[in-house]
């Protein structure tokens, strides 16, 4: 299944040369509208899709030889509601990520563990090695959470390797998001998939390009990114409360459902700091009040909360500051 989200080149014409080929097999839906984001388009391809699993490609990437062929007989074999991968290959601009590494032309090459440059996804520790063999996650939820909030289960949309009648029974698609989405649609498949089996492969090549979306850089609107980025938390933070709503176990523990909205705030918050090197705070207060409303509840009180908690740290290392201050004055 192929979904077209308006593209302005000739995707078209080479998803239809291929008709053929694939003797009916290859479904391509056009979008009569662009939606802007990446998760509407995926919802549009798994209501289409017949088969029994699903793995999302993104138009960069690509899948190595053996990908699916592995994901499915490990899905088979383990009778699996997910196969869940945590490391890819991740190729710049068809390099290596030296500078003097030179261009693929040969997918072989490209596929070669020697050629591979793993992705650090911004842990704040060194990850785990990958597992040795094939392992289950643990069943009980507090024990999953734990490995989610410690880096330790990615929610990239490519690590996931889903049964499609678990993602309908459980309605579990794609939050209309400028971003995270991918966040919130794993997030829902690790609180409620049964068996979710962790595996070491490695078999998804990520293709950061230049002038992609999430990296043009170009003519930087401050406004606009700031409007972007507010909107991904605030409708993010209404996701994830109405997915932990209806799930029992954060009833009965609130650290956890404040642990996984404070998670979510730290990994979407690094994208707008860099806006204040730019616009003074005081410049940008307006567009900021705009944004809120009494529907925000869950991002109003994560702010609130962060702020006192920050300020109370300030005034513990003032108070620290004066201390270490004082007993210089004394010994000298």
């Amino acid at each position: 299944v192929i979904v077209d989200d308006c593209s302005t080149d000739n995707s078209i014409e080479v998803v239809e040369s291929f008709s053929e080929r694939f003797n009916g097999r290859l479904k391509l839906v056009k979008l009569p509208k662009n939606t802007g984001t990446p998760g509407l388009p995926r919802n549009v391809g798994i209501q289409f899709a017949r088969g029994k699993y699903i793995a999302f490609l993104d138009c960069d990437d690509l899948f190595t030889k053996t990908a699916l062929e592995e994901l499915s007989t490990l899905a088979e074999k383990f009778q699996a509601d997910i196969v869940h991968t945590n490391d890819t290959i991740r190729l710049w601009s068809g390099k290596r990520k030296s500078a003097d590494a030179p261009e693929f032309t040969d997918f072989n090459e490209m596929v070669n563990p020697a050629n591979w440059s793993f992705t650090d996804w911004r842990r704040p520790n060194p990850r785990p090695q990958p597992v040795a063999a094939p392992t289950w996650l643990p069943a009980e939820t507090e024990k999953r959470l734990a490995l989610w909030l410690n880096w330790n289960y990615r929610w990239a949309t490519c690590a996931s390797f889903c049964r499609r009648d678990f993602l309908v029974a459980n309605q579990n698609f794609f939050p209309d998001m400028l971003g995270a989405e991918d966040m919130l649609f794993n997030f829902k498949n690790l609180c409620l998939a049964e068996k979710i089996l962790q595996v070491p492969n490695i078999n998804y090549i990520i293709r950061p390009r230049e002038g992609s979306i999430s990296r043009d850089k170009k003519d930087f609107d401050v406004a606009a990114h700031l409007n972007r980025w507010l909107k991904v938390l605030i409708d993010g933070a209404k996701e994830f409360d109405k997915i932990m709503s209806r799930i029992k176990f954060f009833d009965e523990h609130s650290d956890y459902r404040y642990a996984v909205i404070e998670f979510f705030f730290q990994r979407t918050l690094h994208e707008i700091p860099r806006i204040y090197s730019k616009v003074p705070a005081f410049k940008l207060n307006e567009l900021v009040k705009e944004k809120f409303h009494p529907d925000d509840a869950a991002l109003s009180a994560y702010l609130f909360n962060t702020v006192n908690v920050y300020r109370l740290q300030i005034i513990q290392l003032q108070r620290e500051l004066a201390a270490l201050k004082q007993r210089d004055v004394v010994s000298d």
